[in-house]
């Protein structure tokens, strides 16, 4: 019996150690359910790691990533900028790439490992990249156009100098200038004299031609009319690197030369070189910041890259194809009076400029940068928006491993109760591109810049963050980098070194409470990233007319048409799906069958939206998918015009027949519709277009609004729906019917890691209702498993209530350990208190009082709590936490009959305490709050019996 008991013993040891090699081999087999119980390392949030002045120690290094890894984080980026403001000047700055600096880098990410956390790395500091040890033709260049007006027979007399001065003195404070370094140097490009009335391109005279040796032009004009004389100048190392932290803060690189890229890249080589380390052993991921780069619009030879791509020379249009930093071709009026038959040219001629100048970005820059990580064994991820030129969106975006938007968490605002999304900063619309981008291209990981903030450092509420990063979610984001968490050494005061960011610190008063929302981000984030979108609905918006008639600037893109990047939302409340695509994806896609498919996506509807002009392959591409059985809507009009300058009147031509050609034989093929007047109907003007089209809907919401967003996404065994109340006070009720056969609901409860069956009828399983109080989400998945027992319909109605009366003992810690106490027989929201330790309060507040129990009440509703986070108790147990929406309580086994004493402990923001302080840090970011936050329990409590 011992022997056999050996043997068992032995075999269930093998069993086991070739289990573990084998889930060693294959990490990634876990199924979706233990993935979402215990989310692996990338998918729990990061934070971005500002190390202030590259002031870091090892000890200190170590003691905030325990900090990090104790909350619940899953890594971080490494990201050294300025330091701010003029802070211990004793502390010593370490120099970018020096051996020490490269010596801290090893050290963190070998502790980050250690502790179980992933580390990534910006590639440069600041942004955009750039070095004081960057000689001049290796900076960036900026070419800048200006005019002045003359009559007929006026001589001109000017030279080199003169036109720079007065480009200089002219545009001195102009936001476009504000980034101009000590080392700019200044170039004349080129000299024209053009027709006020121009009507044709041999109109306009050369005039480089007649300057002398000296640059110096005296010429006399002998037509009559009215002229313009227009002249361009090149700005070589025109700016300098914003916030670089020493040994990387001088001036911008060259982002068209991929020597340049490379160049640069390679001093991140160092890190192993020096270590004796492979880099991808340290680093998961380099990081490339928003591209930024200030109106850079020309390298060198760029007019021999125009001429040998395109055929014909820049220079007779150069008058016409720059434009200033901060606007666009609709801004220069310049053109007024030129011809329809001009302006026509001159669109195109700006089209194929821009698209060119993305071509060579994209080529020189982002798939060097690409090729780098992967010949050296890590991850790409990378931001494709940028100030003030997107150097293109989707394209940018469909190159790195991880593609990575931005959002900031107050580009929204409050209206009619809703929040509303600020289309002009680019909120959502970098998020929806930066995940198509991820679709197209079946990337695991689609991350963001979350909660980017540089106006409510201390205000921000855990309720905010998952406010926000909910519809990062929606959006197709899968994964968290917080903005951000400041290197700042323990013994520094109060508040600490603060670059930006929502003050992600351990000096916060919710840090104590931030692990729930970590763990509810992190478990969605594993979800999402282990199952596959599903999107319906292709839409292509009119990118390129705007290349042609207004560049790249960034809020055109952004606001035009007003309804393009507004639809999604609907398209989303009315239970469908949609996708951002452009002409690339569309002439590069697989088409049969009446769908789109590019990758893993297939699309079954296309929307053409208030498209004027698109390439004959894209007429062709419509074409074969109309053919096919596919459906388009054509918002406003069919295109009929082709977009580059060179055998224009032919491929209009083309695009004419082809687009007419398909229309008169497959009428039925499209919907056309006007694009809505305003924006204050667009939800039905939405629904009326889905209706049309017939396609079938992800769910079929009976009551749709624009408080609840959701998405589906699936494995081969699930079927995964997400749904979001985006509202702050409202509960939000609707039936769903969802589109699955042979499969039962559960929900995933991201909070507490746990699955339980959700209540259907009995004969139908995908028939549900929902209900989703103020700022609460689900996770439904529909899986095989039959439930034992269909749950009870999660339904409630208060048979009765009782407001909780009497004298309150209130006493609050504030964050510098003082301690005050009240007396209080009405509840108030602090901020309007005139006693100014409740209105500058900061901190932990605990309320007291002896509540009887006459009724048997099975829920204690603590009313409105102002965003804090609040914790029950009662007779000295815990009951739980809430740090999001309503305060709810279940007190049925908590309660007993008679006296209870109930205690409720509440964690402020900081944003009163810090106003009040006469600290220059504080004031700084306090500066521009207009009120104090609401701050709180505010009016009554109430015990409910359901």
């Amino acid at each position: 019996m011992k022997a056999y008991t050996c043997f068992f013993a032995l075999v269930l040891v093998l069993v086991l150690f070739s289990c573990e090699e084998k889930s060693l081999k294959n990490p990634n087999k876990k199924d979706l359910f233990s993935k979402f119980q215990n989310p692996p390392a990338e998918a729990r949030p990061f934070v971005r790691w500002w190390w202030n002045g590259n002031k870091v120690k090892t000890k200190e290094l170590d003691r905030q990533l325990e900090s990090l890894k104790s909350v619940g984080f899953g890594g971080v980026e490494i990201n050294p900028i300025a330091m701010p403001l003029a802070f211990d000047k004793s502390e010593r700055s370490l120099v970018w790439m020096s051996d020490e600096w490269v010596d801290m880098v090893v050290h963190a990410a070998q502790k980050a490992k250690d502790l179980g956390m992933i580390t990534d790395i910006i590639a440069g500091t600041g942004w955009p990249f750039g070095g004081e040890f960057l000689k001049d033709e290796e900076t960036s260049q900026r070419m800048v156009t200006d005019k002045i007006f003359y009559n007929s027979n006026s001589v001109i007399k000017v030279d080199e100098n003169f036109l720079i001065n007065r480009y200089k003195k002219k545009y001195n404070k102009s936001r476009s200038q504000r980034h101009i370094s000590k080392r700019t140097t200044y170039t004349l490009a080129n000299l024209a004299l053009v027709p006020v009335n121009c009507n044709n391109e041999d109109e306009i005279i050369n005039l480089s031609e007649f300057l002398d040796k000296n640059n110096k032009l005296n010429y006399k004009i002998e037509k009559s009319g009215d002229y313009y004389l227009s002249y361009a100048i090149i700005q070589q190392n025109f700016r300098n690197v914003t916030l670089g932290a020493p040994g990387g803060a001088g001036p911008v690189m060259d982002h068209y030369k991929k020597e340049m890229t490379l160049a640069y890249l390679n001093r991140l080589k160092k890190i192993s070189e020096r270590s004796g380390i492979p880099l991808n052993q340290l680093i998961r991921a380099i990081f490339c910041d928003s591209i930024e780069v200030s109106g850079a619009n020309w390298t060198d030879s760029f007019d021999e890259l125009f001429f040998n791509a395109y055929g014909y020379q820049l220079k007779k249009w150069m008058p016409f194809v720059f434009y200033s930093a901060k606007g666009n071709y609709a801004n220069d009026k310049y053109s007024n009076q030129f011809s329809s038959e001009f302006k026509d040219k001159l669109k195109r001629v700006r089209y194929d400029y821009n698209k060119l100048l993305v071509e060579i970005f994209l080529k020189n820059f982002t798939q060097t940068y690409k090729d780098f990580c992967e010949e050296n064994g890590v991850l790409c991820r990378y931001q494709a928006y940028g100030t003030p030129f997107l150097m293109g969106m989707l394209d940018g975006y469909m190159i790195p491993d991880i593609p990575e938007s931005n959002n900031w968490i107050y580009s929204s605002e409050m209206k009619d109760s809703l929040w509303q999304w600020n289309q002009n900063h680019g909120y959502m619309t970098w998020n929806l591109y930066a995940s198509a981008g991820g679709h197209l291209t079946n990337k695991k990981i689609v991350s963001s810049e979350v909660m980017t903030n540089t106006r409510g450092v201390f205000k921000t509420t855990l309720e905010e963050i998952k406010q926000h990063d909910d519809m990062n979610f929606i959006t197709g984001i899968n994964h968290s980098i917080l903005h951000g968490y400041n290197y700042s050494p323990k013994s520094a005061p109060f508040p600490g070194w603060i670059r930006y960011g929502a003050y992600f610190s351990e000096q916060n008063t919710w840090w104590k409470h931030l692990n729930s929302w970590v763990d509810y981000n992190a478990r969605l984030s594993a979800v999402f990233q282990n199952s596959q979108a599903d999107k319906s609905i292709a839409i292509i918006g009119p990118t390129d007319d705007i290349w042609g008639d207004k560049g790249l600037a960034r809020e055109p893109f952004h606001m035009e048409p007003k309804y393009l990047h507004k639809i999604w939302e609907h398209i989303s409340q009315l239970g469908y799906s949609c996708e951002y695509i452009n002409q690339n994806v569309l002439t590069n896609a697989e088409i049969k069958n009446g769908e789109i498919a590019f990758g893993n996506m297939r699309y079954k509807l296309l929307v053409l939206a208030s498209l004027q002009s698109i390439h004959p392959e894209t007429a062709i591409a419509i074409q074969k998918f109309v053919v096919s059985g596919g459906k388009v809507v054509v918002i406003d009009e069919l295109p009929k015009k082709s977009l580059h300058f060179k055998d224009a009147d032919k491929n209009d031509t083309k695009v004419k027949e082809v687009m007419e050609g398909v229309l008169a034989k497959n009428p039925n093929a499209f919907i056309q519709v006007n694009q809505p007047k305003s924006l204050k109907n667009l939800l039905n003007w939405t629904k009326g277009i889905l209706e049309k089209s017939a396609i079938a809907p992800d769910v079929v919401m009976s009551s749709p609004s624009k408080k609840v967003y959701q998405i589906h996404q699936y494995t081969k065994e699930k079927e995964l729906y997400f749904f979001t109340n985006v509202h702050k006070f409202e509960t939000a009720k609707f039936k769903a019917d969802f589109p699955v056969k042979g499969k039962y609901p559960y929900v995933w409860n991201p909070e507490t890691g746990e699955r339980t069956p959700y209540y259907y009828y009995a004969k139908n399983a995908n028939e549900l209702e929902i209900s989703l109080n103020p700022l609460e989400s689900l996770l439904l998945v529909f899986e095989d498993e039959k439930p034992t027992e269909i749950p009870l319909i999660n339904s409630k109605k208060v048979e009765k209530s009782k407001i909780v009366n009497g004298i309150w003992n209130v006493s609050g810690t504030r964050v510098d350990g003082k301690t005050f106490t009240w007396k209080m027989d009405e509840l108030i929201d602090f901020s309007q208190s005139e006693d100014k330790t409740q209105s500058s309060f900061g901190g932990e507040i605990s309320y007291t009082i002896n509540v009887n129990n006459d009724g048997n009440y099975t829920h204690l509703d603590l009313g409105n709590v102002n965003g804090g986070v609040t914790e029950l108790y009662i007779n000295n147990k815990k009951v739980g936490k809430r740090w999001y929406g309503k305060a709810i309580y279940q007190v049925k086994d908590y309660l007993k009959q008679g006296e209870n004493k109930i205690e409720i402990k509440y964690t402020t923001v900081l944003a009163n305490y810090c106003k009040s302080l006469n600290n220059p840090l504080t004031k700084r970011w306090t500066r521009n709050y207009k009120d104090l936050a609401p701050t709180g329990l505010e009016g009554s409590l109430k015990l409910l019996s359901y």
